[in-house]
């Protein structure tokens, strides 16, 4: 069994449509492609099927890399807070009073 980085998507979220080095902006910019395509009131209605499920797997991607991000930026955060100031570090901005 395979393992993730943490806060990287799992295969399934990285990959739709089987493109594992798809980007968060890459995926962003087919979405408003496919809208595009969409407000096209010419597009024939097979097609229009398959470009709501194209947008359907790229959302669920963005929302993952939305909540990947948010996760590693918390941890960040986190991990920054829990740092406890050494007072003989000059580096150190004063704690609050």
């Amino acid at each position: 069994m395979t393992s993730t980085p943490e806060g990287a998507p799992s295969p399934a979220e990285a990959d739709p449509g089987g493109d594992p080095s798809l980007t968060y902006t890459e995926a962003m910019a087919e979405l408003d492609r496919i809208l595009r395509e969409i407000e096209d009131e010419a597009l024939d209605v097979d097609v229009l099927a398959a470009r709501v499920r194209r947008a359907a797997e790229l959302v669920r991607f963005c929302r993952a890399r939305i909540r990947n991000a948010t996760r590693e930026v918390e941890q960040v955060v986190a991990a920054l807070d829990d740092e406890v100031a050494d007072p003989t570090d000059p580096t150190d901005p004063a704690p609050d009073a």
